[in-house]
């Protein structure tokens, strides 16, 4: 039987003032992270592009660049989406001067250092792609250094219609909508009616029926990166944009476990049956 979610009206000032603080503090670091994350990049040269997203140095080193994907994470064929990542890569950097920034000293399982990468005049690599609509803007984990560049340049694209956001729209945080994206990346947007937040896990209801509806799921060791319970709470009815893989718990529902696969798009709106 499908069971109704009921919500209950939160108010508070503690919940306002901690999801203020939480945001005004977001916005206060990232431009100095962005200002400081290319301050100790170093010179070097690409000796080949050996995919999409992963370079070789002339000195051996094996590069993946950080924060983004291909389209073929979002389109139903995605050879054409990794030919042309690669051979804009080939064009931007093939031996081409670079400036690094290395994010990690210990190689994925392919051998690869996670990295930023700028051009010779300073643009950076993965910025410029995602603003030609030639890659998501995709991270998790730890922050990312200018990641908030990423999400911006892909936005761009997408109101632009530019690359591979030509006649591509975002879904919607509906049922409909979703269900053909279970086992795969989406990236959709909507209000969540009602926040749940439980003792292991804090969820973002997109509908009232939690057996057909679209969820959103926060494990509970990581609501602290979310600016925590109260923060999450004051997320009913404000447009959000999703991003992760989709699983089919009764309805669609996405895991996420970091700030960087939610962005806050607009302030709360009035929810059905309940006094502003």
């Amino acid at each position: 039987m499908q069971q109704l979610i009921r919500r209950g009206r939160r108010s508070g000032c503690a919940a306002v003032l901690a999801l203020e603080v939480f945001v005004s503090t977001a916005l206060a670091q990232a431009p100095a992270m962005d200002r400081d994350c290319l301050a100790e990049a170093a010179e070097t040269r690409v000796a080949a592009v050996i995919d999409a997203r992963s370079v070789k140095l002339e000195d051996g080193r094996v590069l993946r660049l950080a924060g983004i994907e291909t389209f073929a994470l979002l389109l139903d064929s995605g050879d054409d989406a990794e030919a042309t990542l690669r051979g804009r890569l080939e064009t931007m950097l093939a031996r081409a001067p670079l400036r690094v920034v290395l994010l990690t000293g210990r190689p994925d399982r392919h051998g690869r250092l996670s990295a930023l990468v700028a051009a010779a005049d300073g643009a950076l690599v993965q910025e410029v792609l995602a603003r030609e609509g030639l890659a998501l803007a995709v991270a998790a984990g730890d922050p990312l250094p200018c990641f908030a560049r990423f999400l911006s340049a892909e936005n761009s694209a997408r109101r632009a219609g530019r690359g591979f956001w030509a006649g591509t729209e975002l879904p919607e945080a509906r049922p409909d909508a979703l269900k053909p994206r279970i086992g795969r990346f989406a990236i959709f947007e909507g209000a969540p009616i009602s926040v749940g937040n439980r003792p292991t896990r804090t969820y973002l209801n997109f509908g009232t029926w939690w057996s057909e509806d679209v969820t959103v799921e926060i494990p509970a060791r990581d609501r602290a990166l979310f600016g925590g319970e109260a923060a999450l709470a004051q997320l009913a009815g404000r447009r959000l944009r999703i991003r992760g893989f989709v699983e089919d718990k009764g309805g669609p529902m996405v895991v996420i476990r970091s700030p960087m696969q939610m962005e806050t798009l607009g302030a709360a709106a009035a929810i059905a049956g309940e006094t502003p």
